[in-house]
């Protein structure tokens, strides 16, 4: 079985994989598993459409960004032109990948589906100066959090108190990142919540974590070593919680059209419901110390972390070559996220499974 990893000059800080480092650690993992793994970076367009050609229809592509360059500022998706030549692609598809990353449209898809999320107001530079008046009109109070739609790993995310607060950083967003808009919404002052998600056929697993924060989970927060800094993760252990994401995250798999794996971020309210704010198409998989891998770690504490993450790729992959009636290694059969053994791990189904 091979496996084609395709990474975009200039675009590793969104990606699976931030550097050759951590790529290297997930590509002896695969090797073991009997994969033929190539590995090219392409800088531009034309590279990626050359690459393409040459690449075998049961070769499984892992597309280690969201974005290929091109001329002219346009905004080209990497998974569109694996889509176009009809090649099998682990994790979600470019129509996916482009919902949960403008979180406007994300939001707004939730919504439709009755998914509970933060009260918002979705601002485009136009619209900046109306920003006060626009505030006046809806339900926010302050504190509120600001962040650009088209940005992931809490690039950008910031909370704010004042109005004047919110005009200068509003400002500031819109300028940094003009090719989105900015999306304000209510600060939800209960725990933030991390709910990861792998699926396998028709079965779905849910690692549900929260963090204890001293604040939100910004940027730099993210970027901090784990319990140190103000960040540490625990295990949801409230029941109604775990009602609340196993009630809700089939419906928000399926009305995103996630694939393979992800992870939902949240909070919860005053009244205990949970609100969903962020869902990440492409989670980082830098072991040990992205959150993801943190989480799988939490959750799966009777194994060696090794044997967790190669428990996590065997997922990953396993559900990617069902998806496309490719053969699964046995390797992949007997050891996987399903196979292991966890009472913090909430097991549920994905009805119209495609």
């Amino acid at each position: 079985m091979k496996i084609q990893i395709i990474n975009s000059q200039g675009h590793w800080v969104n990606g699976w994989f931030l550097d050759t480092k951590i790529l290297q650690t997930t590509v002896d993992i695969l090797l073991q598993a009997g994969f033929e793994v190539k590995i090219d970076e392409v800088a531009n367009l034309p590279q990626l459409e050359q690459l393409l050609v040459g690449i075998s229809s049961d070769t499984l592509i892992w597309s280690n960004a969201y974005y290929v360059n091109a001329p002219q500022n346009q905004v080209i998706w990497l998974n569109d032109l694996i889509e176009q030549n009809q090649l099998p692609l682990i994790g979600s598809g470019a129509t996916a990948l482009r919902q949960v990353l403008n979180k406007d449209e994300c939001q707004a898809i939730l919504a439709k589906e009755s998914v509970p999320i933060p009260d918002y107001v979705v601002v485009t530079a136009p619209q900046l100066d109306n920003l006060p008046e626009m505030l006046e009109a809806s339900s926010l109070g302050f504190p509120m959090i600001l962040k650009p739609t088209s940005e992931s790993s809490s690039i950008g995310v910031v909370k704010v108190h004042s109005l004047e607060q919110a005009m200068t950083q509003a400002r500031q967003i819109l300028k940094q990142f003009p090719w989105g808009h900015l999306i304000i919404e209510e600060f939800v002052p209960g725990d933030e919540f991390t709910c990861g998600v792998v699926q396998l056929g028709e079965e779905m697993l849910l690692l549900p974590t929260y963090y204890e924060l001293d604040d939100i989970l910004d940027r730099q927060t993210r970027l901090n070593a784990w319990d140190n800094g103000g960040k540490e993760q625990l295990i949801i252990t409230d029941e109604q919680i775990r009602d609340q994401l196993k009630l809700h995250m089939p419906t928000l798999i399926q009305a995103l059209n996630i694939q393979d794996i992800s992870r939902v971020d949240g909070r919860v309210d005053t009244e205990g419901i949970i609100r969903f704010f962020d869902i990440n198409g492409l989670p980082g998989l830098a072991f040990p110390r992205s959150i993801s891998i943190k989480q799988c770690l939490t959750c799966f504490p009777d194994y060696t972390p090794q044997k967790v993450y190669e428990a996590l790729l065997y997922t990953i992959l396993h559900n990617a070559l069902l998806r496309y009636d490719l053969p699964v290694p046995q390797r992949l059969q007997s050891h996987n996220f399903f196979t292991l053994k966890s009472d913090i791990v909430i097991k549920g189904e994905l009805v119209n499974y495609n």
